[in-house]
């Protein structure tokens, strides 16, 4: 009975796909629209069942644990409603609100866990309590990521559709770990079409309240999520509007809100104690190295200072966007991960000596670019575990890709 509930949703919702305007303004087929979405379908059910191979795996994978801990969620959704949704403003007891990037005894550590699990309570509604259902759900949801982030660059860079579809939809990480049950999914959504709005808004010269509310809105659902990510989006897309308006050389903006940011990092602790940012960052690479692994990178000691930062950035760069090497094969898996990461930085090297158009002269290219950078930065300073750097690289690889290979002089290029 489950696969047939299977089949049906499957089909329901590609046939939704093919109804909503938002999906088929994209200018993709109904024939791609369905493929690309059983293909989503198809890499989360992968998804979660390699999870599913691992010693307990109810409760040390995140994406099965969600799923377990959704059943009592599912519970208290159908015999309280208002406290089911309510229940996500308290606090446990122990947490803290000041421990803002800590892991443990943390509200905003528990409130990205509760998100995860209360959206799968309202899955079980529907599912009958079945994970792999749940997964047409959430690849239904997420599957407007792409496609926002797809009707942008179609617009940036007319005429390279079909190239433009296969490197945000189809390459390997992104397709696996953005389509799996976890946070990745969801936060590329959020970040995908509060930059669709931002460019739609400013091109179609619509008032600054309607962009900047949905901007707000989803950046705040970033915020529990991923809150260093939040705090990165938010001056840079000041950035990319003030670039619009009043700059012809757009990456000055840019330039200067890098800077200012590095400042209030390294400074505020001078004027408020309290805010001290780089001692937060360490707190959070200590409590990641405690959680161990097989695939712990080696890591230079890091202390609360601008020149001990500066020395380990090639470090912290080199983990967050080189890694796992091709020597680096501890399963599979890594060796997957080190061919994809070649595959990158050849296409970039094809770039560097083909490329057809600036890429730089498009503000929000430059937006997302430095948002990735800083982002992809932060990981490097924070996570030692590769596993965990490949899926949080995942979310900024169409970003940053995308707009590389069409760019690139294809014809004659070999």
């Amino acid at each position: 009975m489950e696969i047939i509930y299977f089949i049906l949703y499957l089909v329901l919702f590609a046939w939704l796909l093919n109804r909503i305007s938002f999906i088929r303004n994209s200018g993709l087929n109904s024939s791609w629209i369905t493929a690309l979405f059983i293909l989503k379908v198809a890499a989360g059910i992968a998804y979660g069942w390699y999870y599913s191979g691992i010693p307990d795996f109810k409760n040390q994978s995140d994406t099965w644990k969600f799923f377990y801990d959704s059943f009592p969620q599912t519970t208290l959704l159908k015999e309280n409603p208002l406290y089911f949704f309510v229940e996500m403003f308290k606090n446990a007891e122990g947490s803290s609100y000041r421990r803002f990037f800590s892991s443990t005894s943390s509200f905003w550590a528990d409130i990205r866990h509760l998100l995860m699990v209360k959206l799968m309570a309202v899955f079980n509604l529907f599912s009958g309590k079945t994970y792999y259902i749940n997964v047409i759900f959430y690849s239904f949801i997420t599957f407007f990521g792409p496609v926002a982030l797809l009707r942008i660059l179609d617009d940036v860079f007319p005429g390279r559709r079909q190239l433009l579809t296969s490197t945000i939809f189809l390459f390997p990480s992104f397709l696996f770990w953005c389509s799996g049950i976890h946070k990745e999914g969801l936060i590329f959504l959020l970040f995908a079409y509060s930059c669709y709005t931002i460019y739609f808004g400013i091109k179609n010269n619509r008032k600054p309240v309607y962009y900047i509310l949905v901007v707000f809105l989803c950046v705040s659902l970033i915020f529990p999520i991923r809150n260093y990510m939040a705090l990165a989006i938010i001056p840079f897309f000041i950035s990319w509007w003030v670039a619009e308006k009043w700059f012809y050389r757009k990456w000055i903006p840019f330039i200067v809100t890098l800077i200012i940011g590095t400042t209030l990092f390294f400074g505020t602790k001078l004027v408020i104690p309290v805010v001290d940012a780089p001692a937060a960052v360490i707190m959070r690479k200590q409590e990641f190295t405690k959680l161990g692994g097989e695939s712990i990178l080696p890591q230079r000691n890091l202390e609360s200072t601008f020149i001990s930062f500066l020395k380990n950035a090639p470090q912290a760069l080199n983990h967050s966007l080189v890694r796992p090497y091709i020597t680096e094969i501890y399963s599979p898996f890594y060796f997957l991960c080190a061919i994809e990461i070649l595959l990158i930085w050849i296409l970039v090297f094809i770039w560097y000596f083909r490329y057809r158009e600036n890429l730089f002269d498009h503000s929000f290219v430059l937006a997302v670019f430095m948002i990735s950078f800083v982002v992809l930065l932060l990981i490097g300073y924070i996570v030692p575990q590769l596993g965990a750097i490949v899926r949080y690289r995942s979310i900024f690889i169409p970003f940053i890709l995308a707009p590389i290979v069409a760019t690139i002089r294809w014809k004659n290029t070999y």
